[in-house]
């Protein structure tokens, strides 16, 4: 059994660095999973998933936030504390009881958990979460399994826990089981943000607010801001729809501003994989693909096949015959990203024969590339004027003096046919 890691509402060291020294300490065990029917995600049978999801089951909610609540009759119930879930299978929190100013002279506490919509990476250092929120922007309603079922009211509840003890030691806490309610989905798709924070989420400086379901303003989902992303109802369950819109926010943090250069006009009403869009549409949600890609599966395995929106990204045959196409691309653009990433170095294919997947970075190193644009409208600014700016080459222009090992603009660039396009 796992023991929960707390969340920044609870010092580390008070968990971590004095669990021994405490006088009488409790530890409460449960497991806690959601009700899955996503797609678009990585399942358990793919090579190299990431904590896959598991449609028409169970999944454990990793990094998931509960608040353990000590359950009273005559009087208003006390709060214990807020901790996330550090792993999948049953966790236990251990707590201090005799010496808390929360016990309140209770000789043994009677625990129940509650949901709070609030997830945050598993191991963090640097604490950044994704709050679920409603329509209006109002914080979405809690679970709580205090009050138990009809004729079984503490059937939820740790009674008299004098050490070790468990909440519900014959199954697992489920927030909703029903997978088509807005708080199911907006549970999927929170489990599906906490996959991107898993994946970048140390090199994030700001929380997100989830809106789910989004706004009318918003149809097909959006991340109006560097703080905010809007999931539309139909796409609360598809995991790599969330974790694309997660992908820009990113970028808009680390541009400092809430704001994209992604002119999608050239494709007419909307963009899509196959679609040819100016090179700022085409680059800009290729990042978001990227995004999506290695919130799912791991590049560092060489035998990770991601697969995204039903295509794969680590394939090295292109999606056009021609260059001059695949640079307007956001296929092309995602997988650029993917190959200077994972580990799986191939051979290019058709117009970008010869020139190979030769290398592999770290994610938060590429990320982090976006920190080297300056601010303004120029050649290679984060606000680039112009339809193609900001770009994939001017992405690489920034970057050339960090990716400095041989075969970097290959696999980053001439591997997916990205060379036409501009760089001025």
């Amino acid at each position: 059994m796992d023991r929960i890691i707390t969340t920044a509402l609870l010092a580390l060291v008070a968990l971590c660095g004095s669990l021994e020294a405490w006088a009488a300490p409790r530890d409460v065990c449960f497991r806690l999973q959601l009700r899955d029917d996503r797609f678009n995600c990585a399942e358990a049978s793919e090579t190299g998933a990431r904590r896959a999801c598991n449609p028409g089951g169970h999944a454990d909610m990793v990094g998931h936030q509960v608040e353990l609540w000590d359950k009273d009759w005559a009087s208003a119930d006390e709060y214990v504390g807020t901790w996330y879930i550090g792993g999948t299978g049953t966790q236990c929190i251990g707590l201090e009881w005799e010496n808390a100013d929360y016990a309140r002279g209770e000789q043994h506490p009677d625990l129940y958990l509650r949901y709070v919509n609030r997830v945050n990476r598993a191991g963090y250092v640097n604490y950044v979460h994704v709050r679920g929120v409603n329509t209006d922007g109002s914080a979405a309603s809690a679970t709580s399994w205090r009050d138990g079922q009809p004729g079984d009211a503490d059937r939820y509840v740790a009674i008299n826990c004098s050490g070790n003890c468990a909440i519900f030691s014959a199954g697992t806490l489920v927030p909703t089981n029903d997978v088509a309610s807005n708080r199911g989905l907006r549970i999927m798709a929170l489990d599906s943000a906490q996959h991107a924070l898993q994946a970048v989420g140390e090199v994030m400086n700001g929380h997100i607010d989830l809106q789910y379901p989004g706004q009318s303003d918003c149809p097909t989902s959006c991340a109006p801001s560097r703080g905010l992303i809007k999931i539309t109802q139909a796409r609360g369950g598809n995991g790599s729809n969330v974790t694309h819109e997660v992908g820009h926010v990113v970028q808009m943090q680390e541009f400092g501003q809430d704001w994209l250069r992604d002119d999608c006009s050239r494709g007419g009403d909307g963009h899509s994989l196959t679609s040819l869009e100016h090179e700022s549409c085409a680059t800009t949600e290729g990042w978001g693909n990227y995004i999506a890609a290695v919130s799912w599966y791991e590049p560092n395995d060489a035998g990770s096949v991601p697969i995204a929106w039903g295509r794969d990204f680590d394939t090295a045959t292109l999606q056009f015959a021609t260059c001059s196409d695949d640079a307007h691309s956001e296929i092309q653009t995602g997988k650029g990203w993917w190959d200077l990433d994972d580990w799986n170095n191939e051979a290019g294919a058709g117009a970008a024969a010869g020139d190979d997947d030769r290398l592999a970075y770290a994610t938060t190193d590429i990320v982090t590339g976006w920190r080297q644009f300056d601010d303004g409208d120029g050649n290679r600014d984060d606000g680039e004027s112009g339809q193609d700016g900001v770009n994939m080459r001017d992405y690489w222009g920034n970057n050339s003096g960090r990716f400095t090992a041989t075969g970097a603009f290959e696999t980053l660039v001439e591997h997916n046919c990205l060379q036409a396009q501009v760089d001025d």
